[in-house]
């Protein structure tokens, strides 16, 4: 069994308690993962200017291409495990875990020399404008480099939060986030590596925290460790986790191509582009906790799907509706009431026509995040119990949204096109996945005897 006492069984004790010690390590550290990008774009445009910050915010969309679909693979092959520790197996946990391990390793090293290669042929195809692009391709080239590093913190990380540690991650996140600030603000401001030091800051600081996450799991957590038995036939469980791993990896990917309305947004010019980047990187600081309670629901319903306790999914999945939908109502409000003062934190001397493009992208966004709140928690509840297809088919209706409301609103409200494509693309999704949902634990709670509470 594990050293560590921060694992946590969710499948027992009060499901209250139990969801917020597990969710609020979790959304802390997912919001220090997201300040390693919102460091960058805050440090390149107090101190680089907008061009600069034009182009660091272009790459995002692509940035998440790749990344996404390594946070997704891991999140979605960690559920297989996060079942066999519900179902106390250990010898199936490590086993799972050895699977993970070869998954993560070629996936890595495959897509990293895809995606360099592919950077400039990427940019061009989004339209990246002239003044821009050479920043453009600098920035994201390392950050592709770094893939390994992003996808050995992101396999650790989802493995010890499988077994009900939260905590761990989010202590070694911290440390290699204030890692982060100092490198950025070396390589940019003393070295006066440009766009360059943002990258590079950014991959030295999740390489350190793989690496902390690692020896952590070597002295802490024994059970995630394979032994050579745990390499040996490892055909169907490597498939099962792709079955789940693999569409949730894709589903990230394919939301990062209905993000992919740069090209649109370039036919305003680089100060629509610089909005957008700030609009942008608030609405994933707002969203973040929202986007971590996914994480938390899937764990916790992979957990109790192992220990056949359906009665505290359900139970689960209200609980975090309730707490998701009020928080996007408040933090939706107060965002539209200071949306100004936010906007203006990212840049110095901004012009006016940069500040009212952001604050209009806040305004359309904000309203809307409950319908966001409920995608999240619908869709991780049915990730956790190890359906990977449906959040993927959604992710494409999540497309299709987005690409219409561009293709059939840009010319005719403009900038506003942009802005009203995500909030569209949430709602098309979340109706699937309540649909879903009520069908599949319907169905489950028939077959399976449910163990009172």
């Amino acid at each position: 069994m594990a050293n560590s006492r921060s694992v946590r069984n969710l499948t027992q004790g009060k499901i209250f308690s139990q969801i917020l010690l597990f969710a609020i390590p979790v959304i802390i550290g997912n919001l220090l993962q997201e300040l390693y990008n919102v460091v960058d774009t805050l440090i390149v445009g107090q101190t680089l200017g907008e061009i600069k910050l034009a182009a660091v915010g272009s790459t995002s969309s692509l940035n998440f291409f790749a990344l996404g679909f390594f946070i997704g693979l891991s999140a979605g092959c960690s559920v297989i495990t996060s079942q066999h520790f519900g179902a106390n197996d250990m010898e199936r946990v490590k086993k799972s875990v050895a699977a993970h391990i070869i998954i993560g390793v070629v996936s890595a090293v495959v897509l990293t020399v895809s995606f360099v290669l592919l950077v400039n042929p990427l940019l061009t195809m989004l339209g990246t404008t002239s003044d821009t692009f050479e920043y453009a391709s600098r920035y994201l080239t390392i950050i592709y480099l770094g893939i390994p590093a992003t996808m050995l913190y992101n396999l650790t990380a989802s493995l010890l939060r499988s077994v009900g540690d939260s905590k761990t991650p989010l202590y070694l996140l911290l440390f290699s986030s204030v890692m982060n600030v100092g490198l950025d603000l070396l390589f940019i401001i003393v070295f006066r590596w440009d766009v360059s030091g943002a990258a590079i800051a950014t991959v030295i600081s999740q390489l350190v925290s793989a690496v902390l996450c690692c020896v952590y799991i070597f002295f802490k957590v024994k059970m995630l460790l394979p032994n050579r038995n745990s390499f040996k036939n490892l055909t169907s469980t490597v498939r099962d986790e792709l079955k789940v791993g693999f569409p949730m990896g894709l589903q990230n990917s394919v939301i990062s191509i209905g993000m992919m309305v740069l090209h649109f947004v370039n036919q305003f010019g680089s100060y629509a582009v610089a909005a957008y980047t700030i609009g942008n990187r608030v609405q994933l600081l707002i969203q973040n906790p929202m986007n971590s309670m996914s994480t938390v629901i899937a764990t916790f319903a992979g957990q109790n799907e192992g220990a056949g306790r359906y009665d505290r999914i359900k139970k689960g999945v209200n609980f975090c509706l309730l707490i998701c939908i009020a928080y996007s109502i408040v933090i939706g409000a107060v965002s539209m009431i200071f949306a100004q003062p936010i906007t203006g934190i990212f840049t110095s001397g901004s012009s006016q026509q940069t500040i009212d493009y952001s604050v209009q992208f806040i305004f359309w966004n904000c309203p809307f995040e409950w319908s966001l709140a409920m995608l999240f928690i619908y869709r991780g509840t049915i990730q956790g119990l190890k359906n990977g297809i449906v959040p993927m088919i959604g992710s494409l209706i999540e497309v299709v949204m987005r690409i219409m409301t561009l293709v059939i609103f840009s010319s005719v409200i403009g900038y506003a096109s942009i802005c009203v494509a995500g909030p569209a693309a949430w709602t098309g999704s979340m109706l699937l996945m309540i649909a879903v949902y009520y069908v599949k634990i319907r169905k489950l709670s028939k077959t399976k005897t449910v163990v009172a509470n």
